[in-house]
């Protein structure tokens, strides 16, 4: 199965939309190719005069010096090698010196050049100019395989986005594929829809907002225009494909947001699921067609509910989903690296992104999301500010997940599923699936609208995992859960809301410990309000067996011992605050302890509060004596 295209019909490669990481990556294989060995490549930043190397016995050693200098030109090539580059190689006195660049270079320029690096150059052919490099590559159809980036930025795809009128309806979506393909980093996302395209013709791209599905989208449309496809783009409905569709040419049909944006009424019309089933079956049956299609995942799970059709269509042979774990490390990487390097930034911002100690914060951020990366470097604002200021910035945008989650929760999702989301943040773990489905019952809710929710927000903002034989429900990614802390904290109406859920202790503490009322104010006046119901719910479930977790919380009644009593004191309320005090004065409590951390808290609160009798504070500490003592001994 033939998925890149060939050197076969590329006179040139466009070079100029390589970064100087990929450049040097290109030459090593090319190289490596040509000369038949292995060669070590370095980081960007101060090589001395060194960016590949190969080391033979002897000492019989081989640099190349990789220049990406199609910017500056061929006069400032030859001027900086004979300034700075010739007195380096010198130093380094390697057996062999090779010169690799992106400019384009005269018979004149390569021998000013040899004359300047001899006699480690050894003859003007170890001095490749673009095109050389060209040459090379059309001779090693598999190293154009391997780099994404250099054949989808090759000349002849971009211009095909402007020579076919049926391919674009603009220069704005040329202008779209042209910076998608200067910043795309191949993940393994793009493999496996690749493989659905090349299987099934049809490949529906799913995920969370901002997580790349339009880019991957925009590159595997390019993939297929570098064979010789035809984009048609689809903005309304799937009579546009029908009315381009012609039998005799390849074509990729690309429609982006399928489903919209924020609701299906924005696209799926009077029979408009049946058409778009029709269209995908069509490109199905025939061999020289492909169609790529993006929706987020919660839209796509409504539009299944909400069409028979639909449901009834085995979307999960067609999906790609992307998430968070097709972003490695070195994907993460690259992306920034791309997305640097492209950006309007003064060039001293750009280099402090070499520093360790800045990128990794980056891409080693629990919610990284290419979206925020793309729009913090592009924006303009940024320019005039210090370089600390804009990778504080781009730090503070991944920790505020706001932009991702907030125009679904308060513009998109229904009642029931927003109750949902509340019920498993009032949680701090996640939830096993029949235990979810208790409550939901408690909570007065069918299981009918449980499952709906499910079906909705499943793979989006919740995630499914199945463990033992057991399913159990939680947020997708920390991103979400972070949100709705905030979004729970800037409504104190939500936190009612929220306190009416309550109806396990494992509920009880959550909500204590992620929403605090200590020191009064609005939310403690809120906690008051809800008084009542809270002592009801604590003096039912003091006792009660715990709920199913993963990872589990356990029965540890010398944590609940010490919530009561934090609880009683600062909601004043004599019901809470007794429940905490007969636990703590049983010495199985801190006998059966399992850990110390919770021994020190209750016996922390125990010594603050002048209410508590001295007895308590006093058994509790030789109970803890002795607990230190026995698992000493153990």
């Amino acid at each position: 199965m033939e998925l890149a295209p060939t050197g076969e019909g590329h006179g040139t490669f466009d070079l100029g939309r390589l970064t100087d990481f990929d450049f040097e990556a290109v030459c090593k294989d090319l190289l490596e190719a040509e000369l038949g060995l292995r060669l070590e490549i370095f980081a960007s930043g101060a090589d001395g005069g060194v960016d590949l190397r190969h080391l033979r016995p002897a000492e019989d050693s081989l640099i190349v010096q990789c220049k990406h200098w199609h910017r500056s030109g061929r006069a400032k090539l030859i001027e900086h090698i004979q300034r700075v580059e010739a007195e380096k190689v010198a130093k380094l006195k390697p057996q062999r010196y090779i010169l690799a660049t992106s400019v384009s270079l005269t018979k004149g320029a390569k021998d000013k050049l040899f004359e300047a690096l001899k006699p480690y150059v050894k003859t003007p052919s170890d001095i490749y100019g673009k095109e050389e490099i060209d040459a090379l590559l059309r001779k090693h159809d598999q190293i154009v395989r391997r780099h994404l980036r250099l054949w989808l930025t090759s000349a002849s795809v971009l211009n095909a986005l402007l020579v076919k009128n049926v391919v674009t309806r603009s220069q704005e979506l040329a202008r779209e594929f042209e910076n998608t393909l200067r910043t795309y980093a191949a993940n393994p996302s793009h493999a496996r829809a690749l493989e659905v395209l090349e299987s099934r013709h049809v490949c529906v791209i799913a995920g969370i907002p901002g997580i790349g599905k339009t880019t991957l989208s925009q590159v595997l449309s390019a993939h297929y225009m570098a064979m010789g496809y035809e984009l048609v783009e689809i903005s309304e409905d799937a009579d546009e494909a029908n009315h381009l569709w012609n039998d005799e040419v390849a074509q990729v049909f690309y429609y982006d947001d399928f489903l919209g944006q924020t609701t299906l009424d924005e696209k799926l019309g009077k029979n408009e699921d049946g058409r778009l089933l029709s269209l995908m079956k069509r490109v199905s049956n025939s061999s020289n067609k492909r169609f790529i299609l993006t929706t987020r995942e919660y839209i796509l799970a409504q539009a299944r509910q909400r069409y028979e059709r639909l449901d009834r269509h085995p979307f999960d042979v067609h999906t790609c989903v992307i998430d968070l774990e097709d972003y490695t490390y070195k994907a993460r990487a690259s992306i920034l690296y791309n997305h640097v390097y492209g950006a309007p930034l003064p060039q001293d911002v750009k280099e402090s992104f070499a520093d360790l100690q800045v990128y990794r914060p980056v891409i080693q951020h629990r919610n990284f999301n290419p979206r925020i990366v793309a729009v913090t470097l592009a924006d303009s604002r940024l320019l005039s500010g210090r370089r600390e200021s804009l990778v504080d910035d781009l730090i503070a945008n991944l920790e505020d997940p706001h932009r991702i989650w907030d125009h679904i929760v308060r513009n998109q999702l229904g009642e029931i599923d927003l109750k949902l989301l509340r019920l498993i943040l009032s949680f701090m773990s996640d939830i096993r699936l029949d235990d979810l489905q208790e409550l939901w019952l408690e909570c007065g809710e069918s299981l009918r609208d449980l499952r709906r929710a499910l079906g909705v927000l499943d793979g989006t903002m919740l995630k499914s995992v199945e463990q033992y034989g057991k399913v159990h429900i939680g947020f997708h990614n920390p991103s979400v859960r972070d949100y709705l802390v905030n979004y729970v904290q800037s409504d104190i109406g939500e936190v009612a809301s929220l306190i009416g859920l309550v109806k396990r202790y494992e509920q009880l503490e959550a909500l204590w410990l992620v929403f605090p009322a200590r020191g009064g104010g609005p939310m403690a006046e809120k906690y008051r309000e809800r008084r009542e119901l809270l002592e009801g719910v604590a003096s039912s479930v003091f006792h009660a067996e715990p709920v199913n977790l993963r990872p589990p919380l356990g029965k540890n009644y010398v944590r609940r011992a010490w919530l009561c009593l934090e609880m009683g004191r600062d909601l004043e309320s004599e019901i809470i605050l007794q429940l905490g005090l007969e636990a703590a004065s049983d010495e199985d409590t801190v006998l059966n302890a399992s850990d110390s951390t919770n021994i020190d808290a209750l016996l922390q609160i125990l010594a603050q509060d002048n209410t508590v009798g001295g007895e308590v504070l006093s058994n509790c500490v030789s109970w803890a004596v002795e607990w230190i003592m026995g698992d000493l001994s153990d």
